[in-house]
């Protein structure tokens, strides 16, 4: 029997199609990573929405306090707020028209001045 200096057909047909296959599991992963990472800047902008919201109601007389809609990369804030007794009851709804599984609402009592 004489060296073989070269692959067969079949050799080279079963390598180009684990390539392909690794190159497709590769495309898949990548397009997975993208997705989390859009939804993650998503829900730290979201973040920072109800922070900034919650220090400036925060820091308000209670008397001032007032509801508004505000929106900001992708995000659509609305919120609402009802004196109480030496607190603000604040209603407040995140929207993700992108992503529609993000949004989420929240009601907390936050303490305000007299």
């Amino acid at each position: 029997m004489r060296p073989r200096h070269a692959f067969t057909l079949v050799e080279l047909i079963v390598a180009l199609m684990l390539l392909g296959v690794g190159i497709a599991a590769y495309a898949r992963a990548a397009a997975a990573i993208a997705r989390l990472e859009g939804s993650a800047r998503l829900r730290l902008t979201a973040a920072a929405a109800l922070a900034a919201r919650l220090d400036s109601l925060s820091g308000l007389p209670c008397g001032e306090a007032r509801g508004g809609v505000a929106a900001t990369e992708g995000i659509h804030e609305t919120w609402r707020v009802r004196p109480g007794d030496g607190i603000l009851l604040w209603d407040d709804s995140i929207a993700v028209p992108a992503r529609p599984a993000l949004s989420r609402r929240w009601s907390l009592a936050v303490a305000c001045r007299p």
